[in-house]
């Protein structure tokens, strides 16, 4: 069973995500795969932009994973999703996150971390690829409180510009 506070916190998130998605001024958008990160082994993601200045933008992520858990959990399909912000000028960004991410594992059990992103991105001259090096600990709150350290390497595509 699925805590009340988690639900109504996944539900906000993911609402937000949608009607600033909606107002979109110029949006832009870009798959990537991460190793290591919010997805936990590696992840596909894709990223839309909703909302671009010339020094801040801001959009949501989401991405698909499959990572072993333990023995008594099997493997676990991972969906993280994030609110993000990128700030500086479109070379080199401070790329800032938080969001939910949804673990189901193929014996049935279910987890929600929360995730945080610190990272830098760097686009490179023909502005359609970029990387990004993040920091991107778990917070895991359901059962007890946990910090976990972990980071992640990206290497990502800009669909539209």
């Amino acid at each position: 069973m699925i805590p009340v506070n988690a639900r109504c916190y996944f539900v906000l998130l993911l609402s937000l995500c949608c009607v600033f998605s909606l107002q979109a001024q110029k949006p832009t958008s870009s798959a990537y795969f991460e190793l290591g990160g919010s997805g936990g082994v590696g992840s596909f993601n894709y990223e839309k932009i909703f909302f671009s200045r010339p020094v801040i933008q801001t959009g949501w992520r989401v991405g698909f994973s499959l990572a072993p858990i333990d023995r008594n959990n099997g493997a676990g399909i991972v969906l993280p999703i994030h609110f993000i912000a990128l700030i500086g000028p479109a070379k080199n960004q401070l790329d800032l996150g938080f969001g939910q991410g949804i673990t189901l594992t193929t014996k049935g059990s279910f987890f929600a971390l929360t995730n945080l992103v610190v990272g830098w991105r760097h686009t490179f001259k023909n502005e359609k690829w970029y990387l990004r090096v993040a920091y991107t600990p778990l917070v895991s709150y359901l059962t007890d409180f946990q910090w976990q350290h972990w980071a992640g390497i990206s290497i990502g595509y800009n669909l539209k510009k």
